[in-house]
């Protein structure tokens, strides 16, 4: 239940939802709401349809569902500061406290916060190993 109503604040502090259809308000008034990871596709928000074979009994309008999709316009801005961080030489411990932080700040959401710090983390690992590698100088002769 928890997890379902944080979509809501999801939902409420995103500054491209702020408007949803009329289906879509309903299902968000009754917390019929699901988070997906998805952060090579666009953020987004819509309605799904939950099809179920076992329960024939089960309405259409009862298996809707409105989705919150962490995309690409998420994961950019927790990649981009991943490697801020390394460029800085941030601890892996001062990185991952900063981007909970800031992935918290953002959404107020654990779903979405674990998100942002996994796409900020990954950038940070890369970046911090790009910079250990020996660069290779030409010989003098």
């Amino acid at each position: 239940m928890l997890a379902i109503s944080a979509a809501f604040w999801v939902a409420i502090s995103s500054s491209k939802a702020d408007k949803f259809t009329k289906e879509e308000q309903a299902l968000l008034d009754k917390n019929r709401t699901m988070e997906m990871y998805k952060p090579d596709e666009h953020s987004r928000h819509f309605v799904a349809r939950i099809e179920s074979a076992a329960d024939p009994k089960i309405s259409k309008v009862a298996s809707a569902i409105l989705c919150f999709v962490f995309g690409m316009e998420d994961a950019q801005p927790a990649r981009e500061q991943g490697r801020s961080m390394a460029e800085f030489r941030y601890t892996p411990q001062q990185a991952h406290e900063f981007l909970f932080a800031q992935g918290w700040d953002k959404y107020h959401d654990r779903f979405f916060t674990r998100c942002y710090v996994q796409e900020g983390e990954a950038a940070y690992e890369k970046e911090i190993k790009a910079q250990q590698k020996p660069v290779n100088q030409p010989s003098s002769s």
